[in-house]
């Protein structure tokens, strides 16, 4: 009986060794993050946005092949007023590329100083393309 009651507490022992060890190796997994540097922090940040931006812009690309099958749809002068909207549109989505080259070749320090600018002008772009896509809405095909 007494046998029995050794084995017990010998495995109770080595169970709570393990557990201790599990725990402390888990702790060590979740403690990383916080160890990040400020720096880390902020080229995460900045890796982030321009990955969100960069996902806008592709949005915007495949809006602009949408409204230039739209216009290939009409002809004449509409079509011309259309397409002429859809390129000022793209040359609008270059500058918001440019400013995003900025602030992917600035140091860490500045790049949020042009976040705004990138921002500005993806809101200018987003107005645009609400207004071309209203106006050239209510052009019927083949007109």
């Amino acid at each position: 009986m007494r046998l029995i009651y050794r084995v017990l507490f010998t495995t109770f022992l080595a169970s709570l060794l393990v557990i201790a060890a599990c725990n402390r190796l888990d702790t060590g997994a979740r403690a990383a993050p916080e160890d990040r540097t400020p720096a880390d922090q902020m080229e995460t940040q900045r890796a982030d946005y321009v990955k969100a931006v960069e996902a806008k812009l592709a949005e915007f690309d495949q809006k602009f092949d949408r409204l230039d099958a739209r216009a290939n749809g009409i002809t004449g002068t509409a079509q011309t007023n259309f397409k002429n909207d859809i390129d000022r549109l793209r040359d609008q989505r270059k500058v918001v590329g440019k400013k995003l080259d900025e602030v992917k070749s600035v140091s860490l320090a500045s790049w949020m100083s042009l976040k705004g600018e990138v921002d500005n002008a993806l809101g200018d772009l987003e107005h645009s393309y609400e207004q071309v896509s209203a106006t050239h809405e209510r052009i019927p095909l083949g007109g």
